[in-house]
């Protein structure tokens, strides 16, 4: 049973649920499937099943291919996806870097490109650099702008999705309240939905099929983030906020952390503290070139450490420590038996940080007695929030109650 599957059956046949989501992900990963055959993985009626795939045949999204040998005489139909019926644009950014993709429906980029981070410069000339971007990456696709359902902006919080604008002054105050999706939409022409970077990349890791139905994202890019799948379902909390991974106190009387908590392990363990402390050693800095930004300095740091440098490899090896004991409370919190470590700033390092966060819960983690819990890299650490981005266009389409008037 697939993991798709087994979240479905977790809810029994409510038909209340994001049904058309959850049987084209199922074809997707099976390829090729019957009706006769979703209907029996999902626990959906028969009913309910056919009303699904003929929005989906309706959509243009899925076609039949051919028939089956059935048990009973009567052949099958099958039915797959059709890839190219539309594409999503996908983006997740920072301060420090960003990157784009263009994903078809079976989930594969097929266009993508790293681009500068926000920096200190003002929303307005960022935004026009992601339009011109996206721009790029439909031409090197050979994607018309019409085929495209939307853009997802994945990126830090708090944020307030609905309205599509951060709550934060970071990384300056003109951040704060700016319309980012509505300006974004308008500098493209494309709907824009916006979503924590965090839980986009858990989307993005179920988007290519690396993960079980529940698990914990581990995000680290500029700053350090959190995330959790639920039964194939991002969990948001009151307001699409929670899961502060980076902001879980790891030292009580630490220093006072910007969001008001005291020893915040995104200001101990994070990108920026590391290099900050690296910064501090002339030698280090004159043998690694640091100076750069914090971003680009940690992983030239992280390298460091793969090759043995001493001072590297302390500051690696306190980083993954208090990261695995914060990793320790999130696994406790909702007893999941998977983590996924995702995040550009793991590109280098990840192995490091997998076999750290490893060790820790194999020795920590309170349920270990009743079940293991198993530390992976996502496919691809520093594309998994700008595909999950993606895929949420879509899955915002599949979700709305109006979906039947695209398919009209």
């Amino acid at each position: 049973m697939s993991r798709k599957e087994a979240a479905l059956r977790s809810f029994g046949s409510d038909t209340r649920l994001p049904t058309l989501a959850v049987v084209l992900d199922i074809i997707r990963e099976r390829e090729t499937v019957s009706r006769v055959e979703l209907a029996e993985a999902t626990g959906l009626t028969q009913a309910t099943m056919t009303h699904a795939v003929r929005k989906l045949i309706a959509l243009g999204f899925v076609r039949e291919a051919g028939t089956a040998r059935s048990t009973r005489g009567t052949p099958r139909r099958l039915l797959e996806l059709r890839p190219e019926a539309c594409h999503m644009v996908g983006i997740q950014f920072d301060r420090f870097s960003a990157v784009g993709v263009v994903v078809d429906l079976a989930g594969r980029v097929v266009a993508q490109r790293e681009m500068p981070g926000a920096g200190d410069r003002a929303p307005e000339a960022v935004v026009a650099e992601f339009a011109e971007h996206v721009a790029a990456m439909l031409e090197d696709a050979g994607v018309a702008r019409s085929e495209v359902l939307g853009i997802g902006l994945a990126t830090y919080g708090p944020q307030d999705r609905d309205a599509g604008i951060l709550l934060t002054p970071q990384p300056s105050p003109a951040w704060q309240g700016y319309p980012l999706a509505e300006s974004l939409a308008e500098a493209t022409g494309l709907q824009v939905a916006l979503e924590n970077d965090a839980t986009a990349a858990g989307i993005g890791v179920q988007t290519l099929g690396t993960a079980s139905s529940s698990f914990a994202v581990v995000f680290m890019a500029g700053g350090i983030g959190g995330g959790v799948i639920i039964d194939g379902h991002p969990y948001r909390g009151a307001t699409s906020n929670g899961l502060e991974l980076g902001h879980i106190s790891v030292d009580a009387l630490g220093a006072r952390c910007g969001c008001g908590n005291r020893g915040c392990l995104d200001t101990i363990a994070g990108p920026i503290p590391v290099t900050e402390q690296a910064l501090s050693n002339p030698a280090l800095v004159s043998r690694l070139g640091l100076g750069r930004d914090p971003l680009t300095d940690f992983l030239a740091i992280g390298r460091a450490a793969l090759e043995g440098d001493t001072a590297a490899v302390g500051l690696i090896e306190a980083s993954t420590h208090t990261l695995a004991v914060a990793t320790v409370t999130l696994v406790n919190l909702f007893d999941v038996a998977q983590v996924v470590l995702a995040g550009s700033a793991f590109a280098d390092v990840g192995e490091l940080y997998q076999d750290a966060l490893q060790d820790v819960l194999d020795r920590s983690v309170f349920m270990r007695h009743v079940h293991s819990v198993r530390v992976e890299l996502a496919e691809d650490v520093s594309q998994a929030a700008a595909v999950g981005a993606a895929a949420l266009v879509l899955r915002n389409l599949l979700e709305s109650p109006n979906v039947g008037d695209r398919a009209a």
